[in-house]
């Protein structure tokens, strides 16, 4: 399957198995740039401290022993301070045999997104995470056919506990869904999101009307396109703030901001703060690395 995506976390596409496995590599940064892709994500923060997890905009913070999913083509990213030691690993499923399996997941709107002290289902939670552990255990010993099967029967009891407990109907739409247009609009907003692109210029690109486009992001990711952009863009942002030492002027231009004024604008309407003080506030834990600055 071809997954699109800003910039997304090293995956494995595992032999036979209808999900790509990640697991954090510990001589890296446990950030991660903001990016999406087509299949629900499954994480487990095994060790570390404190991991701020952004999704479509909105930020949770995950302990060790959190569990969480991410829902279909939702902007997610990742950070946390570089000085733990970090283990995390998790799934990206299949979507073209997740809908085969359970065709009613189509209009899964997952709920597992709590911390888990947080969670109103602390069974079914445990179960998922048990779930989660024999997968990964699994996986370590290599895939054989007997191994293979293993892994299956523990998937399938994974999917059950998140289509019984942790998953919610979205609403009807009339309008019939085309993620393809989705997936493409989306792909190029998030490769051109520096440049001076807006809902009409890409109506206009993809020969559809502006109404249309935006009939289609509503329904596929509850959102209109143009605030779809400017998620994109105030989540590279907020990446460059904690990341870099880059001056905020240069960061709106360099995330498709007309100037400084017009950032500083729209961030403290989304996070409550101006970039400065932003950058102030959460910089110290993140280290900058100024030589490739």
């Amino acid at each position: 399957m071809t997954t699109l995506q800003i910039q997304h976390e090293t995956v494995q596409s595992m032999p036979r198995l209808p999900f790509k496995y990640y697991e954090h590599d510990p001589k890296t940064s446990i950030d991660v740039a903001p990016h999406w892709h087509q299949g629900i994500e499954l994480n487990y923060l095994v060790a570390g401290g404190p991991l701020k997890f952004v999704t479509d905009g909105q930020t949770t913070e995950y302990q060790p022993g959190d569990v969480w999913a991410t829902n279909r083509r939702s902007v997610h990213s990742a950070s946390g301070d570089p000085d733990q030691a970090w283990d995390e690993f998790g799934l990206i499923i299949d979507d073209d045999y997740l809908l085969s399996q359970l065709p009613a997941s189509a209009n899964w709107q997952l709920t597992l997104t709590a911390p888990a002290e947080q969670t109103p289902q602390p069974t079914s939670y445990a179960r998922v995470r048990d779930q989660l552990i024999a997968i990964h255990d699994l996986l370590h010993q290599g895939v054989t056919d007997d191994i293979r099967l293993l892994v299956l029967s523990h998937f399938f009891q994974l999917l059950v506990e998140l289509d019984q407990h942790f998953t919610i109907a979205s609403d009807d739409q009339s309008v019939n869904p085309n993620q393809s247009l989705t997936d493409l609009i989306m792909t190029t907003i998030n490769d051109h999101y520096a440049e001076p692109i807006t809902g009409a210029t890409l109506a206009e690109q993809y020969h559809v009307s502006l109404t249309t486009l935006n009939q289609q992001f509503n329904t596929n990711l509850q959102m209109s396109v143009n605030r779809y952009l400017r998620l994109v863009r105030l989540m590279n942002a907020r990446r460059l703030l904690l990341s870099t030492d880059t001056k905020v002027d240069y960061i709106a231009v360099q995330c498709g901001f007309t100037n400084a004024k017009t950032l500083n604008r729209n961030f403290k309407a989304w996070k409550g703060l101006t970039p400065t003080d932003y950058r102030q506030a959460y910089q110290r834990y993140h280290k900058i690395d100024t030589s490739c600055l």
